[in-house]
């Protein structure tokens, strides 16, 4: 039997970018391996293959300058597959069934399997012809790959993401997992079923966001966690300027997918109906990925955008809602006076309820600037709930009541909250003995401190 040549590590092919492949032998040919593998690459490694919108399933193209840069960013792990693959094969050659007698008898035994496999098939559904396939309650969204080759666009992607989250966790009934909880799954290689059993969840949903001047191009897929099975997939291409829209429109198709019941509220808030000038929108996504890396300079960073967003577009509320989170965390962590902090953030936080009162951030954002910095329990309290009836699924807001529960000395509803089904970022430090201990003994110093000096700043 001849051994199989050695893998040659993919190289991104010469030739010109602006050439469109039409066929799977075309874009085997581009890049120089046969169509199984291409094919292979497709459904595993998310290669840039497009199919024509109603028109037959088989029909497929690619765009050069597409793959050339998919083959760029993936070249490590596509030597890694081949070789595990080549491996594969050299073990099914020279393994038990690698001569014509051995193969013959595991066909009969093969034969023989179906056959039974076949038959316990048509007993168990007679018997249970009544039951279906689980229903997906739950998902998470992992974080989109930027195929664009340009760094520089990590936030459209990481934006997206994020806004993709946030839409699906409006629907009640569907339990989606934090954007915090599943950036750890960036560029990972896990398995589908690894993950998804790591976070709990049904189902899986991943794709790639490219964007070339005033388009953009979203790839998504919706798999079964426990099976890795593919249940829809789709692409969309549009003008950047109808992002908001084309957010709402994925949300939609996946929550359509689970089949999911929706409220008439909840179809409104996934309506698409939104309308926000797109430099706003580009400036408020920039400011919401440097302002989730919490570090000074990157809240600051953050602030300068939102600080744009609202300067192009002053009816963006959730524009506001990022300035009033920034400012507060920045006063929080001591990056900034605290009365310089309440200030700033606080007029934002208004400001954003004042142009849309349903909006949960908005008042998530309310009760922690009440909570870190005015240490008004009652306002805390009745901002976190109201954001919670607004948006059940809102996990930044369960995490903040969380810690306020704890930090007022309630710790048993703090837990249940941390472990209730919309709490979906996980810290269990909060139910240790000596962090409550820390929160009693803030608590009580801040009782004293209040009943002593009225208004605290």
């Amino acid at each position: 039997m001849n051994e199989p040549s050695p893998v040659s590590p993919p190289e991104p092919p010469d030739h010109p970018t602006e050439v469109t492949l039409d066929s799977w032998k075309e874009i085997a040919r581009y890049v120089k391996r046969d169509v199984s593998t291409v094919q292979r690459w497709e459904k595993r490694e998310c290669m840039p293959v497009h199919r024509h919108v109603h028109d037959r399933r088989g029909s497929v193209y690619a765009n050069g300058s597409e793959l050339d840069a998919w083959l760029q960013s993936r070249r490590l792990p596509l030597e890694e597959e081949e070789k595990e693959h080549s491996e594969k094969r050299l073990e099914d050659d020279h393994g038990p069934g690698g001569t014509p007698w051995a193969r013959r008898w595991l066909v009969v035994c093969g034969t023989v399997l179906l056959a039974l496999m076949a038959a316990s098939y048509l007993t168990t559904r007679s018997r249970l012809g009544g039951v279906t396939r689980s229903k997906i309650e739950s998902l998470a969204v992992l974080p989109l790959k930027n195929l664009s080759g340009d760094p520089a666009q990590e936030y459209l992607a990481d934006g997206l993401t994020e806004e993709l989250i946030g839409r699906l966790s409006l629907i009640h009934d569907l339990r989606v997992i934090s954007r915090t909880s599943v950036m750890r799954f960036k560029d990972t290689r896990q398995p589908v079923p690894e993950i998804a059993k790591t976070l709990g969840v049904d189902a899986i949903v991943e794709g790639s966001v490219i964007r070339e001047g005033d388009r953009v191009r979203v790839n998504a897929q919706l798999i079964r966690g426990g099976t890795d099975e593919h249940l829809w997939a789709e692409e969309y291409q549009r003008e950047y300027r109808s992002i908001l829209a084309l957010q709402d429109e994925v949300a939609r198709n996946i929550a359509q997918q689970v089949k999911i019941t929706m409220t008439p509220r909840e179809q409104a808030g996934l309506a698409g109906t939104r309308t926000v000038d797109p430099e706003a929108h580009e400036n408020y996504l920039k400011g919401r990925y440097y302002s989730n890396q919490r570090t000074e300079e990157a809240l600051k960073r953050g602030i300068a955008y939102f600080q744009q967003a609202v300067a192009r577009d002053p009816t963006y509320a959730s524009a506001y809602c990022g300035l009033a989170d920034a400012n507060a965390l920045l006063g929080f962590r001591g990056h900034l006076p605290s009365t310089d902090a309440l200030l700033q953030a606080k007029e934002a936080a208004l400001k954003a309820l004042e142009l849309d009162d349903t909006l949960a951030e908005a008042h998530a954002s309310l009760a922690f600037i009440a909570e870190t910095h005015e240490w008004d329990w009652l306002t805390a309290e009745r901002e976190y709930k109201r954001a919670l009836e607004l948006n059940p699924g809102y996990a930044q807001a369960h995490h903040w009541y969380a810690g306020y529960l704890m930090f007022v000395g309630r710790f048993d509803e703090g837990s249940q909250r941390q472990s209730a089904p919309g709490s979906l970022i996980r810290y269990p430090c909060l139910s240790t003995t000596p962090w409550r201990a820390g929160c009693s003994w803030r608590a009580a110093t801040t009782r004293r401190w209040l009943s002593c000096e009225k208004h605290w700043k």
